[in-house]
């Protein structure tokens, strides 16, 4: 096994027992999760506010709840997690990292969503 390959495994295994801390461990009845920063100085909520939760929906198969309590991530988790598969798949197979550039204007449009998510949940158009 490749030092790739064993980063690899070691970044999967740490990322599926951090997901079954979050399926076993609700995070709106336990405290050990890490609190917002950005909240607690304004009391706004940011683009990844109630993204633990949303996750802890998404893991018991509530999407309804997942949208409550975070839309954004709710939507891009499947990408994430499909980007997530590929990157390991590519790295287990074929020993080496996926070259793939993103181009500027998605990076530019996932943070102009990210913005417009924050301010439409922090102002009365929230749902």
């Amino acid at each position: 096994m490749t030092r790739q390959q064993h980063i690899t495994g070691i970044t999967a295994a740490a990322a599926l027992a951090g997901m079954a801390v979050v399926y076993n461990f609700a995070p709106a009845r336990f405290s050990f999760y890490p609190r917002c920063p950005f909240y607690a100085a304004t009391h706004l909520l940011c683009p990844g506010c109630g993204a633990t939760r949303a996750l802890y929906c998404l893991l018991h198969a509530d999407l309804s709840g997942a949208l409550h309590y975070n839309a954004l991530f709710t939507l891009l988790a499947p990408l994430a997690a499909l980007w997530c598969a590929f990157v390991c798949y590519r790295v287990m197979r074929y020993d080496r990292f996926p070259r793939v550039a993103v181009p500027r204007a998605v990076i530019l449009a996932v943070a102009f969503a990210a913005v417009v998510f924050t301010i439409t949940r922090n102002t009365f158009f929230a749902f």
